[in-house]
């Protein structure tokens, strides 16, 4: 079965290759029928719409591009506020002198990281243009 069609595939060719050579032969220019005009302009509308929907594509990969980042950045912000907390409670067991201001920068950092909870949405919208990529 697959011979068969081999054979068929190669005749083919072989005719169009004849056919090319003696249009090159005799200077003449390839003339399309009225069918394969059409094929050519559905083929090239095809594409085209391809290329179109391809935005759609791009506009849900940016999506998660931006929903990676902002679960990378939480993620980060969060083992720094852990760390933190660890090591503001291990000065106050020490009884370290400067306890109370790693508190209050463990504070700020805290409301910093409440900002950036509540203000997300806003900046996805900012930084996406018209409503974000959502």
């Amino acid at each position: 079965m697959f011979t068969e069609t081999y054979k068929r595939s190669a005749g083919l060719v072989a005719q169009i290759s004849s056919s090319i050579h003696s249009l090159v032969l005799s200077g003449r220019q390839y003339e399309a029928s009225p069918w394969e005009k059409r094929m050519m302009a559905t083929a090239m509308g095809l594409t085209l719409t391809n290329a179109a929907m391809a935005q759609g594509g791009t506009a849900a990969a940016l999506e998660g591009v931006q929903e990676t980042i902002i679960t990378i950045v939480q993620v980060v912000f969060s083992i720094i506020l852990v760390i933190g907390l660890i090591r503001v409670v291990m000065k106050f067991v020490n009884g370290a002198p400067d306890a109370l201001s790693s508190l209050g920068w463990l504070v700020g950092g805290v409301i910093l990281w409440f900002g950036f909870q509540f203000f997300k949405d806003d900046l996805v919208g900012t930084v996406g243009g018209e409503g974000g990529v959502r």
